[in-house]
């Protein structure tokens, strides 16, 4: 079926990007690799660890059980998908990213159309956001987090008690530039800037913000693997970390949790890179991911939202209930602006070198 133009959900079109927000290292682990005697191979971008398993669990395997096409992970952060498009790069057909990484591809001419007539699996009026050249697959948050055992009275209950060293002792983490950008909307909420005045962002008050925090900071990760393994081996006991990240290493026992107070919202999407090698295999991959049960069986179990609204009925309530977009907890976070961002990546990515050398 020919996607409908006019179903965007919370969509970053070209043509409505500048009113709607979302957001979404080098590899840190070898690929996992899903094999198949036939039927060839597709390459996918993901940013590893945790959320990768759980593709491969929930998705990848029952995919290359269906087609014999094998699977094959290549986790890469937002700076190195970026170069490997612009290169040309063989080693990828589709790329999951955020908005911010995602508008920049379309931008610059890399990314195929995808012939949505071809879905057998996926009705694409199922999806928040279906473009020419991309569909949103997940939603997630980047919040608070922290070590319960550190704080067995309560961790920070906001951005503001994260830069209260006195109260809230220990090493922290926030985000690197390389994974979706420095945490400025962090900073400025720690200053008291209100969730719903933060665009445009006061990027003089937030780098005085984040050298007044830095002496604290053990880390800025530039991926959430890294994020991830920074918590649970206590190197940092609070800071920033992508929540699907958090939900990964609760399950596995690690004293963790979040706190979704002023949590900020990011929109992951699906494409496919021009020239891509394997193409068809690409096409089917992405229908099959973007299927109800193939979501819904992927990720709710590592904390993210599937885009494909139908995926809600094949999720237990109490389950559905704790991800990033349900209603309880949306009203408590926001969602960054993937147009301020772009229209200000380069002098942010200048200024955030100059304070790493500082």
């Amino acid at each position: 079926m020919k996607a409908d133009k006019s179903h965007r959900g919370r969509g970053i079109s070209r043509r409505s990007f500048m009113t709607h927000t979302a957001v979404g290292a080098a590899a840190l682990a070898m690929p996992n690799i899903v094999r198949a005697q036939t039927g060839g191979r597709v390459l996918v971008r993901t940013s590893g660890g945790s959320y990768q398993e759980a593709l491969q669990q929930g998705t990848w395997n029952e995919f290359t059980k269906i087609t014999g096409i094998e699977v094959i992970g290549v986790p890469a952060n937002t700076g190195k998908l970026l170069t490997m498009a612009e290169a040309g790069s063989q080693e990828l057909d589709i790329v999951e990213a955020n908005a911010i990484a995602m508008l920049t591809l379309q931008d610059r001419g890399v990314l195929e159309e995808i012939d949505y007539s071809r879905f057998e699996y996926t009705d694409v009026n199922d999806v928040s956001t279906v473009e020419p050249t991309y569909l949103s697959y997940c939603a997630f948050a980047e919040a608070i987090c922290y070590n319960t055992e550190a704080f067995p009275d309560g961790g920070p209950a906001n951005w503001a008690d994260v830069w209260d060293v006195e109260n809230f002792p220990g090493r922290r983490m926030l985000q690197d530039a390389k994974a979706i950008s420095p945490n400025l909307e962090f900073a400025l909420l720690a200053a008291g800037v209100s969730k719903e005045e933060l665009y445009p962002l006061d990027v003089d008050r937030a780098f005085d913000m984040l050298r007044q925090i830095r002496p604290h900071v053990i880390k800025f990760f530039d991926s959430g693997a890294l994020g991830a393994s920074l918590l649970a081996e206590r190197t940092a006991v609070l800071g920033a970390l992508w929540t699907n990240r958090v939900e990964a290493l609760r399950k596995e026992g690690a004293p963790v949790a979040i706190e979704w107070n002023q949590a900020m919202r990011v929109t992951e999407y699906t494409g496919i890179l021009k020239g891509s090698p394997n193409y068809d295999n690409a096409m089917r991959l992405i229908d099959y991911s973007s299927s109800p049960k193939a979501q819904a069986l992927s990720l709710p179990q590592i904390g993210l939202s599937p885009e494909n609204i139908r995926a809600f009925d094949h999720i237990a309530p109490e389950v559905a209930a704790i991800l990033p977009t349900s209603p309880v907890l949306k009203d408590k976070g926001f969602e960054q602006s993937a147009a301020w961002w772009i229209a200000n990546r380069d002098d942010i990515a200048r200024r955030w070198e100059e304070f790493l050398l500082e």
